[in-house]
């Protein structure tokens, strides 16, 4: 299998400087993403893979962001970097963690429990074969979803304490990351490439601190709960929002909406809870002169309307397989507003797929969203460990082949 990935990799770096001169490449990667976030045709149509747990092949490697991002770029492909704000507990906050066995339970219970200067707040979870925290239990991870037996969040008192857990950082916190910013730009706009600034995501965050059943039923039964609850956590991804946009230096304001997707919120809820928080933080970025990206990858169509009110830049990690995104219907509600990233099934077409589903779901993408700008190649929501080499390099292939502007397939 690696002499394979080896293999396909070396393929594509020889055939990188021929088919580049095949492809139009007048700008740089910023100018190019942007332009797409724009609307606008740039020279040809982005390609962006953002890894997730995979194993890049020998001349891939990289030991940091910085140089994966100059290594995909000598191949041609899109690349962003990101700057994350930092946060803390509040100084006084104490941590215990303890693992029990009941015998009643079929794996091992994990205790998490957190001291703060209101009281006391504690997580349950089991301990899983798959668990992947060791003996820990993080206040935020997905796997505590299906995995608690108790959830951080359950009533009011709890909403007193939490602040404590997401603390203002400190003087030396808020120097780094001047310092991270200081030397983040420089390489940003030496290599040409776009910065990214991760901000949050309120219903993600009550997902993991409520877990999603409790959280939907919270939603019928006690509203003012969920009203609150998202207020505190809106608060600090405010705060963190403040201090992105204080240092000058993000292209992009990128907000997590995995468990905001209509899968769990209906359309009325969403316009109740979601929409009204979310539009803040896109004003603000917008009023700094800032792109607002807005991560979704399923329960997508059900929300187009509201969408289209809320108007941000960017829609990522669209998802026409799993996610069941019609993509001309997409375009149509949405299209000439909001800029799509994604297009591509990653799991299934990539993974699975053969040549020609991966080379038909690349065509479709591109002659569907690609004219007239508005589209980022992206297969959603990421390069995993289990996409054959093979599958990358004929999903690279293909849109070479057809994506120059003016698009013509």
């Amino acid at each position: 299998m690696l002499c394979c990935v080896r293999g396909a990799f070396g393929r594509l770096a020889t055939a990188t400087q021929k088919d580049r001169e095949r492809m139009k490449t007048t700008l740089s990667s910023r100018e190019r993403i942007l332009l797409a976030i724009d609307h606008r045709e740039a020279d040809h149509v982005p390609l962006a893979l953002h890894p997730f747990g995979w194993h890049p092949p020998r001349g891939l490697e990289y030991g940091d962001e910085f140089e994966r991002v100059a290594k995909f770029l000598a191949f041609g492909i899109d690349d962003t970097v990101g700057l994350h704000p930092p946060s803390r507990h509040h100084p006084d906050v104490t941590t215990r963690t303890r693992r029990t066995a009941p015998p009643d339970e079929r794996y091992p219970l994990l205790h998490k429990e957190y001291g703060t200067p209101k009281g006391a707040m504690s997580q349950v979870a089991r301990q899983t074969d798959d668990w992947p925290h060791g003996d820990d239990v993080p206040v935020t991870s997905d796997h505590n979803i299906p995995r608690s037996t108790k959830f951080l969040v359950e009533d009011e008192a709890d909403l007193e304490k939490l602040p404590y857990l997401f603390f203002p950082p400190d003087r030396g916190q808020l120097e780094d990351f001047r310092e991270q910013g200081d030397a983040t730009r420089p390489f940003a706009e030496e290599h040409g490439v776009m910065i990214e600034g991760h901000c949050g995501g309120f219903g993600d965050y009550a997902a993991w601190f409520m877990g999603l059943e409790n959280l939907m039923l919270a939603m019928y039964d006690r509203p003012a709960f969920v009203h609150r609850l998202l207020d505190t956590i809106l608060e600090w991804e405010m705060r963190d929002l403040d201090v992105l946009l204080d240092r000058g230096v993000a292209d992009m304001v990128v907000h997590r909406g995995w468990y905001e997707c209509s899968d769990f919120w209906s359309p009325r809820f969403y316009r109740e809870f979601i929409a009204p928080r979310l539009a803040r933080k896109i004003q603000a970025a917008h009023e700094a002169g800032v792109r607002f990206g807005y991560i979704m990858s399923t329960g997508i169509m059900p929300l187009l309307d509201v969408f289209r009110e809320l108007d941000f830049d960017v829609l990522i990690h669209v998802d026409p397989v799993q996610g069941g995104v019609d993509l001309a219907a997409l375009r149509d509600a949405i299209g000439d507003r909001i800029c799509v990233w994604g297009g591509i099934n990653g799991p299934v077409t990539l993974t699975q797929g053969s040549r020609d589903d991966i080379r038909d779901a690349v065509t479709h993408a591109i002659s569907t969203l690609g004219p007239d700008g508005g589209l980022i190649l992206e297969p959603a929501d990421c390069l995993t460990e289990d996409i054959p080499a093979e599958n990358i390099l004929t999903l690279i292939e293909r849109w070479r082949e057809i994506a120059t502007y003016p698009i013509q397939v």
